[in-house]
């Protein structure tokens, strides 16, 4: 069931993304990356359920996707700033 919801929600977030600017310079495994790495985050740092972490971990990726123009982009900010990481988690609790 969960593969399920997860291929649903997938096919709509990004099939409904409106920012093809920024969407297209995103390959679909950084995409990934990023969703695999929050689920594992809220899954196992902060003990969320699946649902909540599929929902917490969308609007993780639109924001990121908004907001950087690449992956490699969002690695380098980081990297500078790790505080920019409440970005995303202040906005998607």
């Amino acid at each position: 069931m969960r593969k399920i919801l997860f291929i649903t929600f997938s096919f709509l977030l990004f099939s409904c993304n409106t920012n093809e600017k920024n969407s297209i310079k995103w390959t679909e495994a950084e995409k990934d990356k990023i969703f695999k790495d929050c689920i594992k985050y809220s899954m196992e740092i902060k003990n969320t359920n699946a649902e909540k972490a599929n929902e917490f971990c969308y609007c993780n990726l639109n924001i990121i996707v908004e907001k950087f123009d690449n992956y490699k982009k969002v690695e380098e900010e980081i990297a500078k700033d790790p505080s920019i990481r409440a970005i995303w988690l202040d906005n998607c609790q």
